[in-house]
C-alpha cells in the first residue's frame, strides 16, 4: 500500500489532502509543516509520493519539490495559487513534480495522485529491470574477460572457452559469472 508525506502550514487544508490521500488506502500519510520537517520526514521514512501546499512555513516549496525529486524515488504534487501556476510549472519542468493550482478541485487532486502512483510504479519497474539488464552486462563483460584468459593460457578457442566455463558452472552448481571470476583470480595474476 502506498505511503504519503503532505506538507502544509494549514493543518485545515493538510487535513483535507489527508482525507483525499485516505480514499486510496494509503497505508501512511504522515504531515509536516515546513520544507525543513519534509526533508527530515523522508530522510527517516520513504514515502511514495509528497503533497505540498505552498507556502511551506520556511520557504515557497519549489526548492523542497526539486530536492525531493532529485534525492528520493517519490512522487511530488505542488499545490499553489493559479496566478502562480506558470512560473511554478516552468521551474519544475524537468524535476517531473506536478503542480495543482489553487483552489483545491478535489477530483483534479485525486487524478494527480492516480498519475504519480502510477508513474512512481512504472518508474520503479524501469529502475528495477535497467539494475538487472546493468547486472547482466556486468556478468557479461566478466565472463569475456574470463575466456580470454583462458584462451591465452590454454589456448583454446572463443567457444572452447565458452563451454569450459559453462560447464564448471554446471559441474561446481555455481553461476557462470563465478567461474568467470575464479578464473580470473586464477589466471590475472
Amino acid at each position: 500500500m502506498p505511503s504519503a508525506l503532505v506538507i502544509s502550514k494549514q493543518q485545515e487544508t493538510a487535513r483535507v489532502i489527508s482525507d483525499t490521500l485516505r480514499t486510496l488506502d494509503f497505508s501512511l500519510i504522515d504531515t509536516a509543516a515546513s520544507g525543513t520537517e519534509g526533508r527530515r520526514r523522508l530522510q527517516e521514512t520513504g514515502y511514495d509520493i509528497a503533497v505540498a501546499n505552498t507556502p511551506l512555513s520556511d520557504e515557497f516549496g519549489v526548492d523542497f519539490a526539486l530536492d525531493t525529486t532529485e534525492s528520493y524515488d517519490t512522487g511530488v504534487i505542488l499545490i499553489v495559487k493559479n496566478d502562480l501556476l506558470d512560473q511554478v510549472e516552468e521551474r519544475l519542468t524537468d524535476s517531473g513534480a506536478f503542480v495543482i493550482a489553487k483552489p483545491i478541485n478535489r477530483q483534479l487532486l485525486l487524478q494527480n495522485i492516480r498519475f504519480v502512483l502510477r508513474a512512481q510504479e512504472k518508474i520503479q519497474r524501469l529502475t528495477l529491470e535497467n539494475q538487472k539488464l546493468l547486472k547482466k552486462m556486468e556478468d557479461q563483460k566478466r565472463i569475456f574477460r574470463a575466456k580470454l584468459c583462458i584462451m591465452a593460457y590454454l589456448n583454446i578457442s572463443e567457444e572452447e572457452a565458452h563451454r569450459y566455463i559453462q560447464k564448471q558452472a554446471m559441474d561446481q552448481r555455481l553461476t557462470p559469472r563465478q567461474v568467470a571470476d575464479r578464473l580470473i583470480r586464477m589466471y590475472e595474476k
